[in-house]
Order: C-alpha cells, then structure tokens, then sequence
C-alpha cells in the first residue's frame, strides 16, 4: 500500500482502529441521524459506481449498497476494514481494500465519492483532493460529511473541556487545520481547497441533530474516556488527578440527561462538489 499519510496510518491501523472496532455498534447508532442526512444529500445512486472515503467498519458502504449503488470502501485501518468485511459476508457488493484516499487509483472512473467524516485528515490536502477529482468522471460528485466547529459539538468537546485543568500545563496551541475531526471545521477553507484542486459547483449545508451519546452518565463517561479528542486528553492526566477529572466530566456531562439516556447536539456540514465535465 503506498500511503503519504503515515501518521494517520500509524493511528489508525493501530489501537485507534481496535477502538472503533469495539464500539462499532453504539457508533453507528450514534451517527445513525447524520449518517441519513448525507444518505438523503446524494439523491439516487442505483447502479452508480462509489468510492466510500475512509469507510471504517463498513456502515455507510453497506448503506449505499441498499440504495441500488456498486460500493468500493476505502480506509487505512486493517482492524476497521476487517470488521466491514464480516458484515458483508459472501456478498461481493460492497468491496473494501485497505488504502490510502490521495494516492489509490481505482481500476475505472467512478460517478461518486462519498464520505462521512473520512476526509479531514489528509495532511496536504489540495493533492488529496485534486488525486481524488481524478478518480471521478467527468460530472461526478463528491460528497463529504465533515464535523462543524468543537463549539457546535458539544458531544465531543464538554468532555474534553472539563478535564482541561486537570491537563499539564503548557505545550503548543494546536493548529485548528492540522489533520484531525475539526480540520474542515470552516466553510472558506474548505472551499479553496476544492476549488483548488480543481472541483467546481461547490455548496454547503449546515446539519445539527440531537445524538444519543449513552444510555446514562457512566456509559458516557466510558465512551469518551476511549473515543475522540476527550480521549487523548485523558490519556495525559497525570495519575493523582484521574478521579478528580472523572468526577469533573460526570458533572459537565449530567445537564444533558434524559428519559432516553445523555443526549448532546452534533452538527456537521454536508458539502456537495462536482467533477466539472470536460
């Protein structure tokens, strides 16, 4: 596999993708809302060709097979890829390969290319983009599904900001465009990007949903303890500052409970470019 993203190979293919793997069915649960709206933004897709972008454990590839298209799944994580197939089965529709988006060439031009929150971690984009416009036919579409600002994510950033004091202090501001879930956060960037890599008919529509996060505070707790940017900021809390920074996501966390478990806001934008056609 040739790959010009080896950082994200490495976090992917690693641990990261065991993860994800291990908490496939609550995920898909969780994006279950977002997932329909990006479904619902690419139309008709019966008997179209589509390159399924950083297709994790296969649900959006499975997904756009119902819907009558011919799916080839894509993504770094062997342990992710693993699971897609054993959903799958004997069927031979979707397909999946282990590879990297800015530099797999498919065998044949496809009509779209779709993905939900697999393309904000290119680390020089502009190529990506402009290598994946070429794995297009003229007039095809691409649609991404791409997370809005922490701000607008409350279910992936509360976490992480009650446990910030308990964090060492010091250390590099991170760059809000480097790699990562919030790298496609604003709409100007993102535009340039596309149109630098040559795409045109280039439109954003802003989607927020209620997600249902756990079933109760703990599971909550649990799952972003494992998951997402809470996650790696965990992870650097020193030792006698766990509990206290534990007790501190219970009760950012607490405000958002109810009948049915935590639920929180998540937004996102659903961004549709074209292939021009000649």
């Amino acid at each position: 596999m040739k790959t010009v993203n080896t950082d994200q190979y490495a976090y992917w293919d690693g641990d990261a993708g065991l993860v994800w793997v291990r908490h496939q069915m609550r995920l898909d649960q969780l994006m279950t809302p977002l997932t329909q709206v990006l479904l619902d933004a690419v139309d008709n897709v019966s008997n179209l060709t589509v390159l399924d972008l950083g297709c994790g454990c296969g649900d959006t590839s499975l997904a756009l097979v119902e819907r009558g298209a011919r799916v080839l799944g894509v993504d770094l994580s062997s342990p992710m890829l693993a699971r897609a197939r054993d959903r799958t089965g004997d069927l031979h529709n979707p397909r999946f390969v282990q590879a990297d988006g800015a530099t797999y060439k498919v065998e044949e031009p496809v009509d779209l290319i779709f993905s939900r929150f697999g393309s904000m971690f290119f680390q020089s984009p502009v190529e990506a983009f402009t290598h994946l416009r070429e794995q297009l036919k003229p007039g095809g579409r691409l649609l991404l599904g791409c997370w809005q600002s922490p701000a607008d994510n409350p279910w992936m950033s509360v976490g992480g900001r009650a446990i910030a004091p308990f964090l060492p202090s010091g250390g590099a501001a991170n760059d809000p465009r480097a790699p990562g879930p919030f790298a496609f956060s604003d709409p100007m960037y993102v535009t340039d990007i596309l149109t630098a890599a040559g795409f045109h008919a280039i439109e954003f529509e802003s989607v927020r949903e209620t997600l249902l996060v756990a079933e109760d505070v703990d599971a909550a707790v649990d799952f972003q303890c494992e998951l997402g940017p809470a996650a790696r900021a965990f992870k650097q809390l020193p030792r006698d500052v766990v509990q206290a920074a534990l007790g501190a996501m219970k009760s950012a966390l607490r405000p958002f409970v109810t009948n049915v478990g935590v639920e929180m806001s998540g937004s996102i934008w659903a961004i549709k470019a074209a292939n021009p056609e000649h």
